[in-house]
């Protein structure tokens, strides 16, 4: 599967679609240091 992303897209569909279904039980700060990006990203 060939996926195709923006220039400044910093994560793929897949890890977007698992982080706002996990948001409603852990914390921003949870997610982002999961993940390894801002909690800045995490909120948007």
């Amino acid at each position: 599967m060939d996926i195709k992303l923006h220039k400044q897209a910093t994560m793929a569909p897949k890890t977007h679609a698992e982080i706002q279904v996990a948001s409603t039980s852990i914390t921003d700060s949870e997610l982002a240091r999961q993940y390894g990006v801002a909690v800045a990203t995490i909120r948007r």
